[in-house]
């Protein structure tokens, strides 16, 4: 962060060896605490295991954390699954974001996550990699539909197929479908992700500067309440 002039991030914990998300979550919150100006959590949990829920309710009632973290690749559920709609219940109680890993074939589509948007009207919802792990058109496409058709639906930019002239960036800032260029913000996917590489696809990107100041903090900045 300091090398690359990062000022404040958020942050998840790793799918946990002995499989305990609270001890995961707990790990989290004792280095927030250490740097409480740089860092904010987000709650990560299996909604699948018993319990799971009052993991949420714990954490999320501590101020280290701004949000609930969800990995449908990893926990092998669907976004859609009824298994996972007391997390985002209970998200839409804390009034807090959900940011779920997408762009993974049958669990996180971009057309999967806008199903659960516009169920969940009063919850935000963040689509990591603008969906587009898939890399391929389609999966752009659906994502800049999503977004656009949903005023709840986010997304970050790690790990985007296109930037530059007439990339997903430029596409859903200068269309700024239902206000979509205050929706899509910087994402390092650190340490999986090379930040100065992630960096590299806003500051390409045909867009002004004002344009990238939203990206790369005011929008985040606003949602997570930092």
């Amino acid at each position: 962060m300091d090398e690359y002039g990062i000022q404040i991030s958020v942050i998840s914990a790793f799918t946990p060896c002995d499989y305990s998300f609270e001890r995961a979550n707990s790990a989290i919150e004792r280095i927030v605490r250490e740097y409480p100006s740089r860092l904010k959590g987000m709650v990560r949990v299996d909604p699948r295991i018993d319990g799971s829920q009052n993991v949420l309710r714990k954490f999320l009632r501590k101020k280290s954390f701004v949000g609930v973290s969800l990995n449908p690749f990893e926990q092998a559920f669907k976004v859609t699954d009824p298994v996972v709609r007391p997390a985002y219940e209970i998200a839409e109680q804390f009034n807090c974001p959900v940011m779920i890993e997408s762009g993974y074939s049958i669990v996180s589509l971009p057309s999967q996550v806008a199903e659960v948007a516009a169920e969940f009207r009063k919850v935000n919802f963040i689509m990591t990699h603008a969906g587009q792990l898939l890399a391929s058109g389609q999966s752009e496409s659906d994502s800049l539909y999503s977004i656009s058709e949903n005023r709840n639906l986010y997304c970050d930019t790690s790990q985007i197929i296109l930037s530059g002239i007439g990339g997903f960036i430029e596409q859903v800032v200068k269309s700024n479908e239902n206000g979509s260029k205050r929706r899509v913000m910087f994402g390092s996917n650190s340490p999986s992700g090379e930040i100065s590489v992630e960096l590299l696809r806003v500051q390409k990107s045909n867009i002004d500067e004002h344009e990238k100041e939203l990206l790369f903090f005011e929008n985040a900045k606003k949602l997570f309440d930092i």
